[in-house]
């Protein structure tokens, strides 16, 4: 019977595997390496034939290395927060618990954007005729990611949750929804590829508010909430907000006194919740250091 994985950060991680993305990974650093080697051995061999293409020599395996990086960075990295970093969070907004974001994807992504527009537009200045014109139209067309994300960029990321339901602030919008208003909680993809748990709302649901903030998109009715920007395990975060949804009671330990242990340690909540609750989680995945 195969065995329940940790839950991915990215959709191409969860597509194919963690070791085959590692894979991944791992040959770009070495087509990285290469295309440095083969550029530096091409400006050597020849210095007066290649000191027109000093700018492409150099921008291609700087580019090359820039997504190694990227995708290193955005999709195999974990970033875990402590109690100590949700507590003093917490303190700036009393009556729950506040789960700060990061802004690592949509930074390494604009770099990314920025690293390959530029390297576009060196080539399409060192090349010449119709080459010249196909190079700078893919440059600019870049720069709609890099507008996207600089826009990204300003906005925060964060996840409130207190007794009476949830606020995220997110790429997009700005929501908030009481939890017997949440309908569904199911796993979903987001923006920059990586996996979200996708909180469906109650089309009545009188509590829902919601801001949108990106004038690039325009979807209603479900708040992403991205376990990976946020620093905790995503499995855990989905266990929780199950248990929030569908037993009141529990929802008393959000006032602000104390972090849940639930969000940060996997034996407490797999010790705490009830199974019709984590079943559907667990079928499919299995927190960071825990054991079904």
């Amino acid at each position: 019977m195969k065995q329940p994985r940790t839950m991915p950060r990215s959709a191409l991680e969860y597509s194919i595997g963690r070791p085959l993305w590692v894979a991944v990974v791992v040959l770009n650093v070495i087509l990285a390496a290469v295309a440095t080697s083969a550029c530096a051995w091409a400006y050597l061999h020849d210095t007066g034939s290649m000191r027109s293409m000093i700018g492409v020599l150099i921008a291609v395996p700087s580019l090359w290395w820039v997504i190694a990086v990227t995708l290193w960075l955005t999709t195999l990295s974990r970033r875990r927060v402590s109690a100590e970093d949700i507590s003093r969070a917490s303190a700036s907004v009393p009556g729950g618990i506040l789960l700060p974001g990061s802004k690592l994807v949509p930074a390494m992504t604009l770099v990314a954007a920025l690293a390959a527009a530029s390297t576009f537009a060196v080539v399409a200045a060192t090349v010449s005729g119709v080459w010249r014109i196909i190079w700078a139209l893919v440059a600019v067309l870049l720069l709609g990611p890099v507008v996207s994300h600089l826009i990204s960029l300003r906005q925060p990321r964060r996840l409130f949750l207190h007794p009476r339901g949830l606020g995220s602030a997110t790429f997009h919008l700005d929501a908030e929804v009481h939890w017997d208003d949440i309908q569904s909680i199911d796993l979903g993809v987001g923006m920059n590829n990586s996996m979200v748990l996708k909180v469906g709302v109650r089309p009545d649901a009188q509590s829902y508010r919601e801001r949108w903030r990106h004038p690039f998109s325009r979807r209603r009715g479900v708040i992403d909430i991205d376990p990976a920007a946020l620093g905790v395990d995503g499995t855990l975060l989905w266990l929780a907000l199950r248990l929030y949804v569908l037993e009141p009671s529990t929802r008393e330990e959000l006032r602000g006194d104390r972090v849940p242990t639930r969000l940060l340690d996997p034996r407490e909540a797999l010790a705490t919740t009830p199974q019709h609750v984590s079943d559907p989680v667990l079928a499919t995945f299995r927190p960071e250091g825990g054991t079904r």
